[in-house]
């Protein structure tokens, strides 16, 4: 049964380098989302790491089978209605989700 809310999910294949920085700008968020996952694409790095230790939900895949199955994925182990992507190298705008959600609401 999918909840009334909002899954923000990123994807990530080796995102070592820019997770945490994208995870905070996350958590910065004037409207938090209200489940938070990381679709691990088989990385061979400290993506899952890095991921689990900001307390994120990761569903990892065993080995990398590109974006559009990491989407799927991520539609597939939603809790919640409406579903937000996020790539790995992007920091936010702190209203970036709140703004999005107003435009859904219009």
């Amino acid at each position: 049964m999918v909840k009334e809310g909002i899954t923000l999910y990123i994807p990530a294949f080796n995102a070592e380098k820019t997770l945490s920085t994208c995870l905070e700008g996350v958590f910065r968020q004037t409207r938090q989302p209200d489940e938070i996952l990381v679709i691990d694409d088989g990385s061979s790095d400290d993506t899952v790491h890095i991921a689990e230790k900001m307390g994120v939900r990761v569903v990892s895949h065993q080995n990398n089978k590109g974006i559009a199955a990491s989407r799927n994925t991520a539609v597939r182990e939603s809790s919640y209605s409406l579903i937000a992507n996020l790539d790995a190298d992007v920091v936010p705008r702190p209203d970036w989700l709140e703004k999005l959600l107003e435009a859904l609401d219009e």
